[in-house]
């Protein structure tokens, strides 16, 4: 008997024992191409597949001719597009994903799906859609994207769409927005964030021509989040600081970053990654508790240097560091980190304010056991006043810094 249950127990169907609800759950996190293969399990199936919330269309392949058998595996790609958002009915699409690779003659195959994904209030949009034609022509994001109520996140990637938004009522719901260009030709990605309410979080990334020179309004009262990336053959320049030794830096592109970082003076926390920041062109932080700052193998000790005497009420400091070819190729290890922090110690003769009076958790992570990086540590370690923890996640760092303290409540921790 006992031997009986236990082989009945093995052949039990238990996920078809499982609520719709949670197998509809289970499958908004798949493809769709194989959630739809569940369909054919059983008239019940079916029917949940038919209540997926998600819908994840991707055909990635990219060819520079279109032969016979590519072209079969591209023809099938939309046919089944077609064939699933027909059979959508009424339901509503919390997530709508495509990447593709097209044709121009199917742009406005793509338009329409946009346009029923929409038509089904959909809470995000992920649009990655680059078209094979050299010349590359465009097409315009349908206007019913804008003026959706129920979007919440729209991420697009194009060499091929455009952007044409109402002068008025866009993104009225909008709160993250990501956006990815190559080579824009005209005014449309300026446009874009004219008009975003209550967007929260922004991020930009653009590849443009040498002499292109590519402007934009942000109009965004709620933003909380700003990411910038550009990319030229000349230049690359980012909100984040990223700058190369060797490359073209003048004084307006100087001028241009200080007044865009005086717009987060305000800000509670800050994330920095740079290589490279000229001195005196960092506002006051008065507000800021939270800093990470990212740093390359240019270190460049200055920076932290500046931004803890202008951040005194800063309460937690995270400092990593990352790996970077160009920087190394460009950079004198011994001799210019050597002269970065000695620079850095003259400075802080005098411990910044936030040292003294409120800085509490500070985590060192992915240096080296270079000395100047345990000098660094060490002085933090001694003239932080109310320090009650500092993570580090290097062994020989580490025993370097048992000994040192300046507060007694503080303790130091080997992650």
């Amino acid at each position: 008997m006992c031997s009986k249950s236990n082989s009945q127990a093995k052949g039990k169907d238990r996920i078809s024992e499982l609520p719709d609800a949670v197998l509809c759950h289970i499958l908004s996190f798949i493809p769709t191409k194989y959630s739809v293969r569940t369909s054919i399990l059983s008239t019940r199936w079916k029917s949940i597949y038919g209540s997926v919330p998600n819908l994840d269309f991707e055909f990635e392949q990219m060819s520079t001719t279109w032969k016979e058998e590519y072209m079969s595996n591209y023809v099938g790609f939309l046919m089944f597009v077609d064939r699933v958002l027909s059979l959508r009915d009424s339901l509503d699409i919390q997530k709508f994903r495509l990447h593709c690779y097209c044709r121009v003659e199917d742009f406005s195959r793509i338009v329409g799906w946009i346009c029923t994904a929409i038509r089904h209030n959909v809470v995000e949009l992920d649009l990655c859609v680059y078209s094979d034609n050299i010349v590359c022509p465009t097409f315009e994001l349908p206007q019913c994207v804008f003026m959706c109520k129920t979007l919440v996140v729209l991420k697009v990637k194009s060499n091929c769409i455009t952007y044409a938004p109402p002068t008025s009522s866009s993104f009225p719901s909008l709160k993250f927005l990501d956006v990815k260009v190559d080579y824009p030709e005209d005014d449309s990605v300026e446009k874009l964030f004219t008009c975003c309410p209550v967007l929260e979080d922004l991020s930009i990334d653009a590849t443009i021509r040498d002499a292109l020179i590519l402007s934009f309004k942000v109009s965004a009262p709620e933003l909380k989040r700003l990411r910038m990336t550009f990319f030229s053959d000349m230049i690359v320049g980012r909100v984040d600081l990223y700058y190369h030794y060797g490359q073209y830096w003048d004084d307006e592109v100087s001028e241009r970053a200080t007044v865009l970082r005086e717009a987060f003076s305000n800000v509670k926390c800050l994330s920095i990654s740079a290589h490279f920041v000229e001195e005196g062109c960092l506002p006051a932080f008065d507000h800021l508790t939270e800093l990470k700052l990212v740093l390359y193998d240019c270190y460049h000790w200055d920076l932290l240097t500046e931004l803890l005497e202008k951040s005194p009420n800063l309460e937690s400091l995270v400092i990593e560091h990352k790996k970077d070819e160009e920087c190394v190729k460009n950079y004198d290890e011994t001799e210019s980190y050597s002269k970065d922090v000695l620079y850095s110690e003259n400075r802080w003769s005098t411990p910044p304010i936030c040292l003294i009076s409120h800085l509490k958790t500070i985590t060192v992570r992915g240096f080296e056991g270079y000395p100047h990086v345990k000098k660094v540590a060490k002085y933090l370690l001694n003239n932080g006043k109310v320090l009650t923890k500092m993570t580090v996640y290097n062994d020989e760092l580490y025993k370097e810094l048992m000994l040192e303290r300046g507060s007694r409540s503080c303790w130091v921790e080997l992650v």
